[in-house]
């Protein structure tokens, strides 16, 4: 829908009244997943919604498959105001915001359902914009990519005593590599699109992932043992500029941010709904399924929080996430 402006023609006879199109807001919004995939789902759904919500004067329009640019490059265009909203995995912008790594420890969540109530909760939403602002940032919500488990070429996992010694691939990133320390693993940082290639030949014993890119990349190929343990909960903020997001008219801020409050929880849904799509076809290919306690790994994994929990501000929004968990229940 379009909205126009009226012009007088000055020194005519007669008045006339042109209608000339106004200038509609097109948000680009940037991330680096297929498009059929969950960010690319939720982002379209907050386009409608918003241009709903403000009558066809604003959308959002998703650029998949990375072509506005891959993590980083997408946290640096949102600074710039070269892109208008990113979405990012958690590790890439806690670079900017280091808080935000608080996200990226083992166990931070206790179940996929408290993840969500924790992402969805206004006090921890608050909070993440009172240390994004601080640093020219605007996170307008949480989307998630997925529950993390650990898959094996050889050995099933039935317990945390059967990981002891395992050549285990991790991100590099120092607190996974961390967390598979603690838990007796030997973690082994290599390149993703090495993976498949170690595993087959075992250069490493196993590597964690979540049930769609296990099943996307083919892993159980050459890994056929998934332990289902939920050792990490993947956050990916969507962000904006804070200087961008303020220069939007006041009616479109506030859509935006109601968009996005509506938009979140539909995301979430349809990763839910890709991740068990992903986890029945494993089933039927017969993958081996094993289901781990994740006490002891909870347990182990606390030397990493004590170690990365290493300022007021991450402690209290540790404690703002506790809080949001123990109110959305179980």
């Amino acid at each position: 829908m379009k909205y126009f402006t009226t012009t007088v023609a000055a020194g005519a006879l007669s008045v006339l009244a042109t209608m000339v199109p106004a200038q509609d807001i097109t948000l680009k919004a940037s991330h680096n997943a297929n498009a059929d995939e969950p960010y690319q789902i939720g982002l379209e759904q907050m386009g409608e919604i918003l241009m709903e919500k403000t009558g066809g004067k604003a959308t959002i329009q998703a650029y998949p498959n990375a072509q506005l640019g891959d993590g980083l490059d997408s946290v640096q265009g949102v600074q710039l105001g070269t892109i208008d909203i990113a979405v990012v995995a958690n590790g890439v912008l806690a670079n900017s915001i280091p808080d935000l790594s608080l996200f990226s420890l083992p166990f931070v969540f206790d179940s996929t359902e408290q993840m969500r109530a924790a992402l969805t909760d206004e006090d921890v939403l608050a909070y993440v914009n009172e240390l994004a602002t601080d640093r020219g940032f605007r996170v307008l919500g949480l989307f998630t990519a997925g529950t993390r488990h650990i898959m094996t070429t050889d050995k099933p996992l039935n317990s945390l005593g059967d990981i002891k010694g395992l050549k285990i691939r991790t991100q590099q990133n120092p607190a996974q590599v961390d967390a598979f320390r603690a838990f007796g693993a030997n973690p082994t940082p290599i390149a993703y699109a090495e993976l498949y290639g170690s595993l087959e030949t075992q250069v490493v014993d196993g590597a964690e992932a979540a049930n769609t890119n296990y099943r996307s990349k083919n892993f159980y190929e050459v890994a056929p043992n998934w332990a289902q343990i939920g050792w990490l909960q993947l956050v990916s903020p969507v962000v904006m500029g804070e200087q961008r997001f303020q220069s939007l008219p006041e009616d479109v801020r506030t859509a935006l941010l109601e968009t996005v409050r509506e938009g979140v929880p539909f995301q979430h849904d349809a990763y839910a709904e890709s991740d068990e799509k992903a986890f029945e076809f494993l089933k039927e290919e017969g993958v081996n399924i094993t289901k781990l306690d994740p006490a002891p790994f909870r347990e182990a994994s606390q030397s990493v929080h004590e170690k990365y929990v290493d300022t007021e501000s991450k402690q209290k929004l540790s404690d703002l996430v506790r809080a949001a968990q123990e109110k959305g229940g179980n």
